[in-house]
């Protein structure tokens, strides 16, 4: 198995509406040196780093780069190498009225990006667009993010608008940055369905899971499962066959992977639909999952994103179970590139889906936040993380805690996958969680 390194990462996403985003909620805007040097001293040189557009560009066609200088000359400086993330979920700038739906939000975001790529021409990895099928839904699907929509025929536009600026984004940075790399970040997930009703939806979410990758390679076609699911809701054929003309390419594939990334559903007779189980009773674990992925698209792949909210404990066992899935995924032949396990430091907001902005401390990071938000505190965790990063651990090397009970009813499928470890031990009391 060739190694792979171990990836640091900073919660960023803007919490709309709020006038906040989670760097500021966590101090990063204040600790970035201290975070930075923190990361360098574990081992880690590669990280996921997010790029605040809505910080940078807060009145239109003006540009501040005052924050962003430090910290990209930091890691210049000392050889560390970002894969950087400009636009985290919903963060976009105020004034884009209507956010991804806005109709000029390709050419804007291709303006910042190509302002950023000239002023560090030194950067060689990007994530154009991180998440972009949840981001998607949540903004004009679920209705739970803004610009708070809800149809089909919302999803459908707003992709395509995604999609677009993907493709433009890409094809500007060939140019402006040859050689440059894209590591395309997206979930991993798959769903089962609990019933025969429910069995049309799963195979259609089975099928969207792939939507945006498609999407961005241009890759949707007459022959294409969604095709007439796009041409349904709205979407016209001359979008489709821009999409297809401009498609882009994904250097590596980035999975993220959580507890919650696999979907179970069962008939919901008072809604009359499918509806998703709180429970996953037979998860098949992140190496199966991906092995969907690495099938389908045939490219070295990096879990970008997992975490647990829960003790430093749990949260360690969640790593060694993931260690395991990642080693067994290379193991079998994938190239694997990289695990990220995001964030570095605890994060806010999470615990709401950053819909409003109470700054509650989510405990899912490999170093835990005081009550200030000032101290980043290490434990067994960072410890193990750091062995990890410097190639002197397996998941093998990892300590077995038992899961808290929050957790254990959580995991409880997935503690199934863990059944062969052996000498488990009980956690001490956590005072950090």
């Amino acid at each position: 198995m060739k190694p792979f390194p171990r990836l640091g990462a900073f919660e960023s996403t803007k919490i709309h509406g709020s006038g906040e985003d989670i760097l500021g909620t966590t101090r990063h805007i204040d600790r970035w040196r201290h975070d930075l040097e923190m990361l360098r001293a574990s081992g880690i040189s590669q990280l996921r780093y997010s790029i605040p557009w809505h910080r940078i560009e807060s009145i239109s066609g003006r540009f501040d780069w005052d924050w962003m200088d430090g910290p990209m000359a930091y890691m210049r400086r000392h050889g560390m190498q970002p894969i950087v993330d400009p636009l985290h979920h919903t963060s976009f700038p105020d004034w884009m009225k209507g956010g991804f739906a806005h109709p000029r939000f390709p050419e804007l975001y291709c303006r910042f990006l190509r302002e950023f790529t000239r002023r560090y021409p030194w950067v060689e990895q990007y994530t154009v667009f991180n998440e972009p099928l949840p981001t998607t839904l949540f903004c004009s699907y679920t209705g739970m993010w803004y610009p708070h929509q809800a149809s089909d025929e919302c999803f459908v536009r707003m992709a395509i608008q995604v999609g677009k600026a993907m493709c433009l984004v890409a094809e500007m940075l060939e140019t402006e940055r040859p050689g440059v790399q894209f590591v395309h970040v997206e979930t991993c997930e798959t769903h089962r369905a609990l019933d025969r009703r429910s069995e049309v939806w799963v195979e259609f979410a089975q099928q969207r899971r792939f939507l945006m990758h498609d999407l961005a390679l241009g890759r949707i076609d007459a022959s294409h499962p969604l095709y007439p699911y796009f041409l349904q809701h709205g979407a016209h054929a001359d979008d489709l066959a821009w999409l297809r003309d401009h498609g882009m390419r994904f250097d590596v594939l980035g999975l993220d992977y959580y507890f919650h990334s696999e979907l179970e559903w069962y008939w919901d007779k008072g809604l009359s639909r499918a509806n998703v189980s709180h429970s996953r009773s037979k998860p098949a674990g992140f190496a199966n999952v991906a092995r969907d992925y690495v099938d389908r698209y045939e490219m070295p792949v990096m879990l970008t994103e997992t975490n647990i909210r829960g003790t430093v404990y749990d949260r360690l066992t969640w790593l060694r179970f993931m260690e395991e899935q990642v080693e067994t995924l290379a193991e079998g032949g994938a190239d694997v590139r990289g695990f990220c396990w995001y964030p570095s430091i605890d994060s806010t907001d999470w615990c709401h889906a950053c819909t409003k902005c109470t700054k509650s401390v989510d405990p899912q990071g490999i170093w835990c936040l005081d009550d200030r938000r000032w101290t980043r505190q290490s434990s067994v965790l960072s410890e193990s993380y750091a062995k990890l990063a410097r190639g002197q651990a397996t998941w093998r090397d990892l300590p077995a805690y038992r899961f808290s009970p929050p957790v254990a009813r959580e995991l409880a499928g997935y503690i199934a996958l863990m059944s062969h470890w052996e000498n488990w031990v009980q956690p001490p009391v956590d005072k950090a969680a």
